[in-house]
C-alpha cells in the first residue's frame, strides 16, 4: 500500500511537469549521453588503434633486423661464389680442361669452400666448352638438363652476371629445400666460359627467421623479386598463392619499408614489408590482429561498464539541470507582469504593449545596442587584433583547428590559397637608424616598410603583416601554385620589397624567407626557418633576399680555427710583420667566406675565440687594454654588433692593428741587422739555412746573431723560419694544386714525411686534410 501510494504521488509529480522541464530534459540528456557514448567508441577505438600503430613499428623494427641478418647470410653466399670464381686455379682448368691435375685441384677447391660453412649443401661447376657439371662432393657428370640442373640454363640465359634463384628440392638424399645462387666464370669479363653455383640450405633461412621471430603469432616469409617464396618462419610449407598475394598488397603502396592492414571478411591482418636486400629479395610479415583485440576483451568490458554508470548519472544530471533552468525563467516571467503594469498605468505611448516574452525582447534590443557600439570600437581596433593573432600563429600559441578557424571568423579573414609563407624582414645597421632618428620617426620609417611589403604581396596574394621586434617586420603571405614555381616567384617578390624599399625610403633591408606550408597551422615552421635564413645573413650579407631552401636547410655546424692560430698572429705583431698577422686574418675570412652554409653561431665562436686570445696575450705583454681600445671597452660586445662576415673582418683587421701601434710604441727600434736577417730568410727560406749561413749575411758571431734575435723578435732564427714555411705551404695548399711532396720540396723539405710530421704538429692536422677542410 505504501509502495502504490509512493508511485501515485510520483506519477503526479511527473504529469505536473511543465512541457518546458521536459524540453530541457531531452536535450541535456542527448547533449550528455551521446557525447559519452563517442567518449567511449573513440576511447576503445584510439587504444586499438595506438596499439595497432606500436605494434606495426615494432614488427617493421623486427623485419629490419631480419633483413639485416639476412643480408648478411646472402652476402657470404655471393662472397663465397665470387672468392671461387676469381681462384687462378679454376680459370687454369676452364684454359686446359683435359689437364687431370688441373681438374683435381678444382673439385678441391669446391670440396673445401662446401665444407667451410654449414649453410652451404653444394657446390657445382659447370664447364660450358665440355658441358661438364663439377661438384663438391667429387662426383663429375654431363649436363643432361636434368631438373636437379636447372640452375644452369637460368644462369646462361640470365645477362646479369650473378643470379638468385628461388627454393626448389634438393637431392635426393637431401630432403631440405635449397636456394642457389649462380654466377658467371670469368668474374668481371664479357663473356663466360662456366657456372658456378652454390646452393645454400633453405633450412638455414628457415632457422634464422624463427630465431629472430619476436611474436608467435608472426608468420615471416623471404620472397624474390617476382613474389616466389624463397623461404619462412613457419614449421610448415606455407600456400605459394597466398604468399603471392601478401607480396603484390606489399607493392601497392610503392615504397620500399611499410606495413598495411588486411581485411579479410571480419579478420584483420598486419602486413610489413622490407625491401632493401640487394639481390632484389623482399622481408614480408604477417601478423593477425584478432588476438590482439582478444586482449582488450577486459578493456571493452569496462567501457561498457563506464558507460552504464555514466548514462545514470546523465539522467540524474539532465533532471537536477533542467530544474535549475526552468526554475529561474518561471521566476523572472512572473517579474515581468509587475513591470508591465506599471508601464500600462504610466500610460506612455513610447512602451510597447508588453508581455513576459515582450519585456525579455525590449531587454535583449538594449543589449543589441550596446553591441553595435561594442562593434565600432572592434573594428577600429582590428588591425592590432590581426597583428596580435599573426604574432600568436607564428608563435604556435593557437594550438587547435576549431581555434584558429573562430580567430579567422572573428577577424573577417579569409585566406583562400593552398599555401602559407613567412617573409622576415629586417632592417640592415638598425643602430644607425636609431642614432639619427626620434623615436616617432624609426616607427613610422617601420610602419612605411609593413605598409610597402604588405601592399606588394596583396597585388596577387593575401597577407597579413605585424611588427616582430624593434628591428624585424614580419609578413605572411597566402597563395596557389606548385611548390617548385613558388620558390621563383616568392624571391621575385622579395626582390621586389627590398629594391622599392631601398628606392622610397633609403633604407637597407634583408628579407628571409620560410618554407611554404599546405596548412596554416604550420605557418610557425615557416616563421623559425625564416629566422634562421635571417642570421644566414652573416655570411650572404646585408641588402639582399634569402631562401631557407638554399642557405640553411643544409647549414654547417663544425668549422675550428688552426691550432695556435692567435700566437701565430701575436707571433707576427711582436716582430712587426703586421701584414702578415692581417693575412691570416685574410686567409681566415676566405675559408669562411666560401662555406656558406656555416651557422652564425659557429662564425662568432671562431672570432670570440680570437679576441679572448688576444686579449689575453696583451695581458701577457703589460700593455693597457684601456690605452689600446679605451676606457669601457667591450670587445665582445663590439663583435656581437656585427652584422656580417664582411663587418666583422673589417672590424678585427682594425684591432689587430691598433695592437700592433700599441706594441711599436712600447717595444725598442728593432737592431739594424734584424731587418737584413728577415729579408734574406723571406727570400731564401725553400733553401737549407743554418745559423751560420745566416750569420756569414751579416757577419756577425752565430751565438751573438742567435741571442739578439731571440731578444728582438721573440722567437729563435729556426722557429721563425719553421712559422714562415709553414705560411708558405698553407697558400700552397689552399691556392695551388701541386700535390704535397712538390710543396714540400718547394719549401726546403727533401723528405715528405718530415714535412708532414711538421705541418700536423703545428696545425693539428695532416696537409691533405687541411685543404680538403680549407676547399
Amino acid at each position: 500500500m505504501i509502495a502504490l501510494n509512493a508511485i501515485m504521488k510520483l506519477r503526479t509529480y511527473i504529469r505536473d511537469l511543465p512541457k518546458l522541464f521536459w524540453t530541457y530534459f531531452a536535450s541535456y540528456f542527448i547533449v550528455i549521453v551521446l557525447p559519452l557514448a563517442a567518449l567511449s567508441y573513440a576511447s576503445y577505438s584510439f587504444t586499438v588503434s595506438t596499439l595497432e600503430n606500436e605494434l606495426s613499428q615494432a614488427t617493421i623494427h623486427a623485419a629490419k633486423q631480419k633483413n639485416a641478418s639476412v643480408e648478411n647470410a646472402v652476402a657470404e653466399m655471393q662472397s663465397i661464389a665470387i672468392r671461387i670464381g676469381l681462384e687462378g686455379r679454376i680459370t687454369s682448368f676452364l684454359n686446359e680442361p683435359g689437364n687431370p691435375f688441373l681438374l683435381n685441384e678444382a673439385r678441391d677447391i669446391l670440396k673445401t669452400a662446401a665444407a667451410a660453412n654449414q649453410a652451404i649443401q653444394s657446390i657445382d661447376f659447370y664447364a660450358k666448352d665440355k658441358n661438364l657439371i663439377l661438384a663438391s662432393d667429387g662426383y663429375t657428370r654431363t649436363y643432361t638438363g636434368a631438373d636437379k640442373d636447372s640452375w644452369i640454363p637460368a644462369g646462361t640465359d640470365s645477362p646479369a652476371s650473378g643470379i638468385w634463384l628461388s627454393s626448389r628440392p634438393g637431392n635426393n638424399y637431401d630432403l631440405d629445400n635449397i636456394v642457389t645462387y649462380v654466377v658467371k666464370v670469368p668474374i668481371q669479363r664479357a663473356g663466360f666460359q662456366a657456372l658456378l653455383a652454390v646452393h645454400m640450405h633453405e633450412s638455414v633461412l628457415n632457422g634464422l627467421l624463427q630465431k629472430l621471430e619476436g611474436n608467435q603469432h608472426t608468420t615471416t616469409y623471404i620472397v624474390d623479386a617476382e613474389g616466389n617464396l624463397v623461404s619462412s618462419s613457419a614449421t610448415q610449407h606455407p600456400d605459394a598463392g597466398h604468399v603471392q598475394a601478401l607480396f603484390r598488397e606489399s607493392l601497392l603502396d610503392g615504397t620500399d619499408i611499410g606495413y598495411r592492414i588486411l581485411k579479410q571478411g571480419r579478420e584483420r591482418d598486419l602486413l610489413t614489408y622490407v625491401r632493401t636486400l640487394h639481390n632484389g629479395w623482399s622481408i614480408v610479415t604477417e601478423t593477425p590482429l584478432q588476438y590482439l583485440l582478444s586482449k582488450l576483451s577486459y578493456i571493452r568490458s569496462v567501457a561498457w561498464a563506464a558507460f552504464i554508470v555514466l548514462v545514470a548519472l546523465g539522467v540524474v544530471l539532465s533532471y537536477v539541470m533542467s530544474r535549475r533552468m526552468v526554475s529561474p525563467i518561471q521566476l523572472l516571467l512572473k517579474k515581468t507582469i509587475p513591470y508591465n503594469q506599471r508601464s500600462s498605468l504610466a500610460g506612455s505611448p513610447s512602451s510597447p504593449q508588453r508581455n513576459e516574452l515582450e519585456t525579455i525582447s525590449h531587454v535583449l534590443d538594449h543589449v543589441l545596442g550596446k553591441n553595435e557600439a561594442w562593434e565600432q570600437q572592434f573594428h577600429m581596433n582590428l588591425p592590432v587584433l590581426r597583428e596580435r593573432f599573426l604574432l600568436g600563429l607564428v608563435n604556435n600559441k593557437i594550438s587547435s583547428l576549431p581555434e584558429m578557424m573562430g580567430k579567422l571568423d572573428f577577424l573577417h579573414l579569409n585566406f583562400s590559397g593552398s599555401l602559407y609563407v613567412v617573409f622576415l624582414i629586417e632592417i640592415d645597421d638598425y643602430s644607425l637608424l636609431v642614432d639619427s632618428y626620434s623615436v616617432t620617426d624609426q616607427n613610422l620609417y617601420k610602419y612605411a616598410i609593413m605598409n610597402i611589403a604588405e601592399e606588394i604581396a596583396a597585388e596577387r596574394y593575401t597577407a597579413l603583416s605585424a611588427e616582430l621586434d624593434e628591428n624585424q617586420l614580419l609578413l605572411l603571405v597566402n597563395l596557389d601554385g606548385q611548390p617548385l614555381n613558388v620558390k621563383t616567384e616568392l624571391m621575385q617578390l622579395g626582390e621586389q620589397m627590398k629594391s622599392i624599399i631601398d628606392r622610397l625610403l633609403k633604407l637597407s633591408v634583408t628579407i628571409g624567407i620560410g618554407s611554404p606550408y599546405g596548412q596554416l597551422t604550420d605557418v610557425h615552421y615557416s616563421y623559425k626557418e625564416a629566422s634562421d635564413v635571417i642570421r644566414a645573413k652573416i655570411v650572404a650579407g646585408t641588402n639582399t633576399v634569402l631562401c631557407y631552401e638554399d642557405l640553411v636547410k643544409e647549414a654547417e655546424s663544425e668549422f675550428y680555427l688552426p691550432p695556435h692560430f692567435a700566437t701565430h698572429m701575436v707571433n707576427f705583431l711582436k716582430a712587426g710583420q703586421v701584414d702578415e698577422a692581417i693575412g691570416s686574418l685574410d686567409e681566415l675570412y676566405g675559408q669562411i667566406k666560401v662555406r656558406t652554409k656555416l651557422s652564425e653561431e659557429v662564425i662568432f665562436r671562431a672570432y670570440s675565440q680570437i679576441i679572448e686570445d688576444l686579449l689575453r696575450s696583451v695581458a701577457e705583454l703589460h700593455l693597457s687594454t684601456e690605452a689600446i681600445f679605451g676606457t669601457n671597452h667591450n670587445l665582445f660586445r663590439e663583435l656581437a654588433a656585427k652584422e656580417t662576415i664582411h663587418a666583422i673582418h673589417a672590424w678585427i683587421c682594425g684591432i689587430v692593428r691598433r695592437i700592433h701601434d700599441a706594441l711599436e710604441l712600447h717595444q725598442p727600434k728593432k737592431n739594424a741587422y734584424i731587418d737584413t736577417v728577415l729579408a734574406y730568410m723571406d727570400a731564401n727560406f725553400h733553401q737549407d739555412l743554418s745559423v751560420e749561413m745566416i750569420a756569414d749575411q751579416v757577419n756577425l758571431n752565430p751565438a751573438y746573431l742567435s741571442r739578439m734575435f731571440k731578444q728582438e723578435v721573440g722567437k729563435t732564427l729556426l722557429e721563425y723560419l719553421t712559422i714562415k714555411r709553414l705560411e708558405v705551404s698553407k697558400g700552397m695548399l689552399i691556392t695551388s694544386e701541386m700535390t704535397i711532396q712538390e710543396i714540400a720540396a718547394s719549401i726546403g723539405y727533401n723528405n715528405v714525411n718530415s714535412f708532414i710530421r711538421f705541418f700536423k704538429r703545428y696545425e693539428g692536422v695532416t696537409p691533405g686534410d687541411f685543404r680538403k677542410a680549407a676547399r
